[in-house]
């Protein structure tokens, strides 16, 4: 009998995922939970166990837990239940679960149940909060209704109305827990819907302090105890249903439950989930995700004020509250929050509403949840005070206050302030850029990357060890900060430089607020460039001495260099950890200090350049001195000896003599604790040599994370390739030797690398790696960045083989390679190449330059079909 309860089941669960493919949302849930409790009702009644245990004397009670007592039923959620007897657990009772709880399993379904007595349950609900929690959301099901009642009466006497400050607390400290495991959902990229921060636990947390403190039946006596106000609530009830729409959609696209919304998942739900571009260039997932973090951030932000509000208390006239007080008319502080004296103070002065947030900066206390609803209410006033210089002044004080441990911003974001204030900013609020290098929405990159700006100089940060000196040096820092708040607005607006425009948008901004011209002029310069010393470190060769002396050209001021360089410090640390390595941060350090040392030298900063190679070059000869390193030395570029170390240099010679009759001789150095490795080739500077180093090492499983290369006089090429393999680096040194040979038959005519390359099988590590965006590919040719040299810019998604391909184009193009830098980025790969003509010459005219850029384009094409 209870199979045909199952069948039932599965034919309705086929029905609901038909419907939210059709775009349901969240009623689906009451009625994935109805069918569920159907299931369950109709097993009881028709149950042979069920009957036999109550014929026995062993009534019990079937009850539903966690979110499937809450009603919140998913496609794939689990499926809670709690079988509940009087006094002791029968033995017979796994017949029933046997009859009840297998068929389930069968269905696919996560099932997650328990047999216990009032007394078992009580006593396992005093010693974990995830029991008492599910308690907390429990709902009669079927069987004996005097058993739940009873049960539920004993639950409250002990745990609800004994002791709730004690739930309230650990309610609390779960949060916390849980928010440092899963992260800030309200930002992140890839977002944990349902534990991160913003999730739907933290909705759940808020519907349990309800239940504890006011004794709540349902969500809405949040809105009837005070906790929320009508609007929020409606908003609270907007958010979740959008979130449980979002959560359904996984769940029938992942075909499992799953939680965590991964990037591959994120376009075909904005897909399913009818969302469209605008006219302000977001594309549909970007879309897709903005919503979702604005819903997330509203729970996130009214669990934080309930929480302070259940759990604040004043400490006396020598507490906290006393000791800190407001200096401003019509602001209080009670408990640790700060709040307007009166809703009609406001409307009165205005300008209340900025005194607030620079108090909460100030005494570092929150704004209350009265005060923040005031100011939602009241935000068309920030007009009658935004162009008032008096507040301009008040927001650089308060930007100079945020810290990581309180950043007054966030709740001038959250309450709708900021962009009250900066009309420019609504553009960027949990604006997304859909990509893997940015993991924070634009709004809350921005008021990270002010509060990076702070860290420089608090001294219990490791940033400031750093940057902190510089940071001291900066006159004007106010200017900095105000960067950095305003450095990304350009992206809510039409155009296609983004520093540009915003850079327009703050000067219109400033200037109107009576700031002088000066200093808005430095301000819209950091904004403009804010990209430019990061895009030079990246794509320009930094040892070539005209490429520091370009940038203080653009720069002029070394007071300007220092805030720019902190700023693109800043940007790319709050960008994410994709955007921020010990690579990056070495390059920006070099080229910062290489720069500075042209601005304030000036140019002609080569003399000590030349010391710096004859120092090098005399160490070196103490330790092999002979006629032939003399001869090498003599004719190595000074860009390598700038840049190589002493000891590297003279174990390049040391390549260089073992090179032997093939003319070719391969080392690996280890770096210890980590997987990658440098490859150091150094041969004769046979034409497309780099091209076949490049395919050798794809054809044998190594993921080239970075190369440069170097030509000496006498035709000698010294590669040098960072590199990460992707085999198991147990049988390492067997791996190697294969490259050498693979490598030594490219070069003798013996491997027809391109052809080895069409042929080979990708494993599962390379296939994880290979990533595809909606960017095309591209190719650039700058003659203007180098005097002596063609530079080629690449960009391309990444995937097995494009070095090959691209080199091998350019070797067929009969153009030399005297430079590469080889950066894999996020979401596409940047390589830059100076090349010559094989007559010494750069590439003109403007057929030349279209053929290289269509045979290097056509070459990516066939590698990656």
């Amino acid at each position: 009998m209870v199979q045909s309860a199952a069948v039932e089941l599965k034919k309705t669960r086929e029905k609901l995922k038909t419907q939210v493919r059709k775009g349901r949302g969240s009623e689906l849930l009451k009625e994935s939970t109805v069918a569920v409790d159907n299931y369950f009702i109709r097993c009881f009644g028709e149950s042979d166990a069920g009957q036999s245990l109550a014929m026995g004397g062993h009534p019990f009670a079937i009850v539903a837990l966690g979110g499937y007592g809450r009603g919140e039923h998913c496609l794939h959620s689990d499926v809670d239940i709690l079988f509940l007897f009087n006094k002791k657990v029968p033995d017979e009772a796994g017949t029933l679960i046997q009859e009840v709880v297998y068929p389930l399993w069968d269905l696919k379904m996560e099932v997650g149940y328990a047999t216990r007595s009032i007394s078992e349950t009580l006593e396992m609900a005093g010693n974990d909060l995830h029991v008492l929690t599910s308690i907390l959301d429990a709902r009669f099901l079927c069987g004996m209704s005097p058993i739940y009642s009873d049960f539920i009466q004993q639950f409250r006497n002990r745990f609800v109305s004994g002791n709730p400050k004690r739930i309230v607390s650990q309610i609390n400290e779960m949060c916390r827990s849980r928010h440092e495991t899963f992260g800030d959902a309200s930002y992140l990229m890839e977002p944990n819907i349902k534990n991160g921060k913003g999730g739907l636990r933290d909705y759940h947390s808020m519907y349990w302090l309800s239940r504890v403190l006011v004794s709540a039946r349902e969500a809405r006596d949040m809105e009837y105890s005070g906790f929320l106000s009508r609007k929020e609530f409606e908003r609270l009830e907007e958010a979740l249903a959008f979130i449980w729409k979002v959560r359904n959609h996984l769940h029938l696209l992942s075909g499992r439950k799953l939680d965590q919304l991964h990037f591959e998942h994120q376009v075909e739900l904005a897909d399913a989930m009818r969302f469209r571009g605008n006219s302000r260039g977001q594309k549909p997932v970007e879309r897709f995700m903005g919503e979702l973090h604005g819903h997330m951030e509203f729970i996130k932000h009214h669990l934080s004020l309930m929480l302070t509000q259940c759990t604040r208390s004043t400490k006396g006239f020598l507490g906290r509250s006393f000791l800190k007080r407001p200096r401003k008319q019509g602001i209080t502080t009670d408990g640790g929050v700060v709040n307007f004296a009166a809703p009609e103070e406001v409307v009165k002065t205005p300008s209340l509403i900025m005194d607030i947030f620079e108090e909460s900066a100030r005494l570092q206390y929150a704004l209350g949840a009265d005060a923040l609803r005031i100011i939602g209410e009241f935000s068309y006033l920030v007009k009658a005070f935004r162009r008032d210089v008096t507040v301009m002044k008040a927001m650089e004080r308060i930007l100079t206050t945020v810290t990581r441990e309180f950043n007054v911003l966030e709740e001038m974001l959250v309450s709708g302030f900021l962009e009250a204030l900066i009309p420019s900013f609504e553009g960027i609020v949990n604006r997304i850029q859909y990509n893997r290098y940015h993991i924070y929405p634009v709004d809350r990159h921005s008021l990270y990357t002010a509060q990076t700006i702070n860290e420089f100089s608090n001294p219990k940060s490791e940033l400031c060890s750093l940057y902190g000196k510089v940071f001291g040096e900066i006159q004007g820092k106010g200017r900095l900060l105000w960067a950095a708040l305003l450095h990304d607005i350009g992206k809510g607006a039409p155009g296609d430089d983004h520093g540009i425009t915003g850079a327009r948008l703050a000067q219109e901004l400033l200037l109107s607020w009576g700031m002088g011209k000066k200093k808005v002029d430095d301000i819209a310069f950091l904004i403009q460039n804010h990209l430019f010393l990061a895009n030079v470190a990246r794509r320009r060769d930094i040892d070539d001495e005209e490429t520091a002396v370009s940038c203080a050209r653009t720069i002029r001021d070394a007071n300007r260099l220092k805030m720019l360089y902190l700023l693109t410090v800043a940007d790319s640390i709050s960008t994410g950890p994709k955007a921020w390595n010990s690579w990056t941060e070495n390059l920006l350090r070099d080229l910062f200090f290489k720069v500075l040392d042209i601005i304030e030298k000036g140019e002609l900063a080569s003399a000590k350049s030349e010391r710096c190679i004859e120092k090098k070059k005399q160490a070196v000869l103490k330790q092999l001195d002979t006629e032939e390193v003399r001869q090498n030395l003599s004719t190595m570029p000074p860009r390598y000896l700038l840049y190589a170390s002493e000891e590297e240099i003279a174990e390049h010679l040391r390549l260089f003599s073992m090179m032997g009759e093939d003319g070719v001789t391969l080392s690996i150095r280890k770096k210890e604790g980590s997987t990658t490795r440098r490859a150091e080739v150094c041969g004769n500077d046979k034409p497309g040599l780099f091209s076949k180093l490049a395919g050798v090492f794809t054809l044998n499983d190594l993921d080239i994370l970075y190369a440069q290369v170097y030509t000496w006089g006498h035709a000698t090429a010294l590669d040098l390739f960072t590199v990460k393999p992707f085999f198991d680096l147990t049988r390492e040194e067997e791996r190697w030797e294969r490259v050498e040979r693979d490598l030594k038959a490219a070069l003798a005519g013996e491997l027809d690398v391109h052809s080895a390359l069409l042929d080979k099988e990708l494993n599962q590590a390379i296939r994880k790696k290979i990533t595809i965006s909606d960017k095309p590919d591209r190719v650039e040719l700058d003659n203007i960045g180098s005097s002596f040299f063609s530079i080629i810019e690449v960009y391309s998604d990444d995937f097995p083989g494009l070095l090959f391909a691209v080199t091998d184009a350019i070797f067929s193009l009969d153009l030399n390679i005297h430079y590469a830098k080889i950066t894999t980025h996020v979401d596409q790969v940047v390589d830059i190449f100076y090349v010559r003509t094989v007559y010494g010459q750069k590439v003109s005219g403007a057929n030349d330059i279209a053929r290289i850029k269509t045979t290097i384009l056509e070459a990516i094409l066939r590698m990656r079909a």
